[in-house]
């Protein structure tokens, strides 16, 4: 593999970086190995750099394979749809389209920035249950893989993630549409999505015990204040642990017909907060630690009103970055009253 310095300004997408590419402040702009699109060639020329080394002869169109991570995005939620469907009319699991998904969202694995893209995307509302499913498998898979769990077991995983909601479909529409706030006997009606997924798959012949508690106790908290069962600590199943957190951030930063959605660094620091007793830490830290530094560059809303660029990740304070505002720097873990309420 030959390198080539080439100068900022004759950057052009397709372009492979060779190098990893750091700010001013040691955080990762863009990691080696990536394709450059307009967006991050015009987020590198922000920055103090003149030169940087890319691959020589390799240019890849960013375009396709944007669009190709996009069409296969697409055609998973076509199939969630279909197996949900398939299991609302009491058909059972299509294990062949359940595989099929599974092995798709296994593929996207090194496409971690279109991953972290499509799920910031603003999502039709009415297609919530299914993007849903896919974010939450995209998000657990990535988990799996900064946990280093082997291929089998991010496999298995991604399967779980994928069925965890399924229970949902025997919950009146009503209910989980419902624009208002909750009375006791819808949110008691609601918690039972857990039991009713767990029951739908538990004799199903290609799904493993594994994936059925997986499904069971994903709203299973560690202190014991989740669903169904309360359990707590090391009683919860593994892949529920890292299903829970895929599944509030993608929950929280999208748009529901009841609320509106919340900037990432205000799930991050809830996260934050909930590792003192509700999430299991390893889980979080494995999806903050790496997920946020793929915000650098992305600029963001204050609840100031000002707008700036995130330039640095504190790693011990992840929802609170560094934000360059004009030619201000406000370190928002020092700016207490500051937080970011939207990505730009």
């Amino acid at each position: 593999m030959s390198k080539k310095l080439i100068n900022l300004y004759d950057l052009e997408p397709g372009m492979k970086v060779a190098e990893t590419i750091l700010n001013d402040y040691g955080s990762i702009i863009i990691s080696e190995g990536t394709i450059l699109d307009d967006h991050l060639i015009k987020k590198i020329q922000k920055h103090n750099l003149y030169k940087i080394n890319i691959i020589e002869d390799v240019k890849l169109s960013s375009n396709e394979i944007n669009q190709s991570f996009q069409n296969s995005y697409n055609e998973d939620i076509e199939y969630t749809k279909e197996i949900l469907h398939s299991l609302s009319e009491n058909k059972g699991i299509d294990d062949k389209k359940v595989k099929k998904v599974v092995e798709s969202v296994i593929k996207m694995s090194n496409e971690k920035r279109d991953i972290v893209r499509c799920i910031k995307q603003i999502k039709n509302v009415d297609e919530y249950t299914y993007t849903h499913c896919i974010n939450v498998s995209l998000l657990s898979m990535l988990i799996g893989k900064w946990l280093k769990y082997s291929s089998e077991k991010i496999q298995t995983l991604v399967q779980a993630a994928l069925l965890h909601d399924i229970g949902k479909i025997k919950v009146p529409l009503e209910i989980l549409n419902k624009p208002g706030k909750l009375t006791n006997y819808e949110y008691e009606e609601i918690k039972k999505h857990a039991v009713y997924g767990y029951r739908m798959i538990e004799k199903e012949s290609g799904i493993s015990k594994d994936v059925c508690l997986a499904v069971l106790m994903h709203h299973e908290r560690e202190d014991g204040s989740g669903y169904p069962t309360g359990a707590k600590g090391d009683k919860i199943h593994e892949f529920a642990k890292i299903i829970s957190v895929a599944d509030i951030f993608d929950a929280m930063t999208s748009n529901r017909v009841y609320r509106e959605r919340e900037s990432p660094f205000e799930v991050f620091e809830m996260m934050e907060e909930k590792t003192l007793g509700e999430l299991d830490v390893k889980a979080v830290s494995a999806f903050l630690n790496n997920i946020a530094s793929y915000y650098i560059g992305d600029y963001v809303k204050l609840n100031s009103g000002d707008t700036g660029e995130i330039i640095y990740i504190n790693q011990r304070h992840v929802s609170k970055p560094i934000v360059k505002v004009s030619d201000k720097y406000i370190d928002l873990t020092v700016n207490k009253d500051l937080k970011i309420v939207e990505i730009i």
